[in-house]
């Protein structure tokens, strides 16, 4: 076997002073530095002091503080920063005692007497796991300092960013808290992630399932603030649009699929009711992302058990008005011009209920304006709110 690069440095505990001191010289003399303790109080100092110190090769039967003893206070709650290995040895040592080694989490429990080359080879090993463990610990705080430094990285970008968001004097001193929180949350889970993948220790299969459900979450949370931000610094040219002609109706189904599951995860019912709309020609992933904005700020509105309506309406002027309706608390007029401001909300604080940046009226109008149409809000307190995306049945009838 191969000679580690740096001498094992080993704690070996005997209150038998004569077995003592033969261990060391045996140990020694394969090149290891051996630190020598006659009972467990000693030792437990001795390996306080010294943190390079992986091996700790005990005798069971000792006065005060055995080594089954010493082995759990020197095993419990221990990080994998300053691993130890513990290995006990014994003259007679029965199936209990075994089990109780075993049950504390040592390394290996070796009966005197002991084959030389089955020390030396027990010691190595348990000094490369404990090495391995180590150095595994070292590389997660490496990553995770570099995940910080990424993160930090990023605020100070986005912080850096407002002249080229288009804000002006008006943009409201919560946008960086805004950006923050939105960042932060989700990154707080995936940070999480190295901590609880490098301990080591096999999860519990539901508790595994239930984090990386928040991972993919948290995931999806952060793709979204990426493509709203996108969005809003780089709109889609409507000269780039793959206009079709489709069924109203399909345009409300496209927009329940999309908001199925946040409706669900907040006990919210959807109806849908596309009259005799009939056809529109449009944009389908712009129209459907547009009312799919419109549809998920309704459901956040919406008390739970409460419903939501779809509704597709042709007009007398060759227009047709996709809508979303509420029973929510409403709005007073004031508070429609508000929340019509990018990076605006009607609550601003951090513990608000819902989340966002307050991009997504100010996105479904400029939607709604490239399809050729508009945005249509009608609101009172204690009255709902109704948001409509009003555009041309043909393009043809569009604005230029």
């Amino acid at each position: 076997m191969t000679e580690p690069a740096e001498p094992i440095a080993i704690l070996v505990v005997d209150d038998e002073a004569s077995l003592l001191e033969d261990l060391a010289a045996f140990l020694a003399w394969h090149s290891m530095s051996v630190t020598s303790a006659g009972g467990s109080d000693e030792a437990l100092v001795l390996l306080a002091g010294n943190p390079a110190i992986t091996v700790v090769l005990t005798d069971i039967r000792m006065a005060g503080l055995d080594g089954l003893g010493l082995a759990e206070r020197i095993l419990a709650d221990r990080r994998d920063a300053d691993a130890v290995e513990v290995v006990l040895m014994t003259g007679d040592g029965n199936i209990d005692t075994a089990m109780q080694a075993v049950r504390t989490g040592v390394f290996d429990f070796m009966r005197k007497p002991m084959r030389p080359d089955d020390l030396r080879s027990v010691v190595r090993r348990a000094h490369a796991k404990a090495a391995a463990r180590r150095q595994a610990e070292a590389r997660r705080l490496t990553e995770l300092v570099q995940l910080r430094t990424d993160y930090a990285a990023l605020q100070e970008r986005l912080a850096g960013s407002a002249p080229a968001l288009g804000l002006g004097g008006d943009t409201p001193p919560e946008l960086a808290h805004i950006l923050s929180h939105e960042l932060r949350t989700p990154l707080v889970t995936l940070l999480a992630l190295p901590d609880m993948l490098g301990t080591g220790q096999a999860l519990p299969a539901g508790v595994l399932s239930s984090y990386l459900t928040d991972v993919r979450q948290a995931g999806a949370r952060l793709v979204e603030v990426a493509n709203d931000l996108v969005e809003f610094l780089a709109p889609p040219s409507p000269a780039n649009f793959a206009w079709r002609v489709v069924p109203a109706g399909s345009m409300l189904d496209g927009v329940r699929q999309r908001i199925l599951a946040l409706a669900e995860a907040r006990h919210v019912g959807i109806d849908i009711d596309a009259g005799d709309a009939a056809e529109v020609e449009t944009m389908t992933s712009h129209l459907i992302g547009a009312v799919s904005r419109l549809a998920a700020n309704a459901i956040t509105a919406t008390p739970a058990g409460g419903r939501i309506r779809l509704t597709a309406e042709a007009l007398a002027d060759g227009m047709i008005a996709f809508g979303v309706h509420d029973d929510g608390r409403g709005m007073s007029a004031e508070e429609i011009v508000l929340a019509r401001m990018p990076f605006r909300q009607l609550d601003m604080s951090l513990a608000r209920r819902s989340g966002g940046m307050g991009l997504g009226l100010t996105l479904a109008e400029r939607m709604a304006q490239s399809l050729g149409g508009r945005l249509e809000l009608t609101s009172a307190p204690g009255a709902g709110t109704t948001a409509r995306i009003v555009q041309p049945r043909r393009r043809a009838a569009a604005a230029p």
